[in-house]
């Protein structure tokens, strides 16, 4: 087994791990959603990756990448996010980590600025009003 059906045990056996890990997180109560919600949409969206993974397994990787500079570009921004998270207020990092990931990978810089805007202003309703997260 290579390639993306490899990828996509790998990705099951995360999901299953995930799942396994919230079961014995407490239920949500009047409306308002547990904190096992978000690991379980992760993990059964793992499980349809993975599943469409080993149904549809594609050509796989090319042997040069064509955003091969991207890739490390996005570990440092992940970091960059991780270290600047109480530093900076969270729709703003999220839009300009947004912004420079979308850049790097070739998106245009209008498209790039609405997609980021749109979805950090998502994120931040969607956590403040949603799930009443504080930041």
């Amino acid at each position: 087994m290579r390639g993306p059906r490899a990828a996509a045990i790998v990705l099951l056996v995360l999901a299953a791990s995930v799942l396994l890990a919230t079961i014995g997180y407490p239920p949500g109560n009047n409306g308002v959603p547990g904190p096992a919600l978000v690991p379980r949409v992760l993990g059964l969206a793992l499980v349809l990756v993975g599943c469409l993974l080993v149904r549809r397994p594609g050509q796989g990787a090319v042997p040069r990448v064509r955003h091969h500079l991207a890739i490390p570009a996005t570990i440092l921004l992940l970091l960059l996010y991780a270290l600047l998270w109480r530093v900076v207020p969270f729709g703003v990092l999220t839009g300009v980590i947004l912004l420079t990931f979308l850049r790097l990978t070739g998106v245009r810089w209008t498209g790039a600025t609405i997609a980021a805007v749109l979805m950090a202003a998502a994120l931040q309703t969607l956590f403040e009003r949603g799930l009443g997260v504080r930041f």
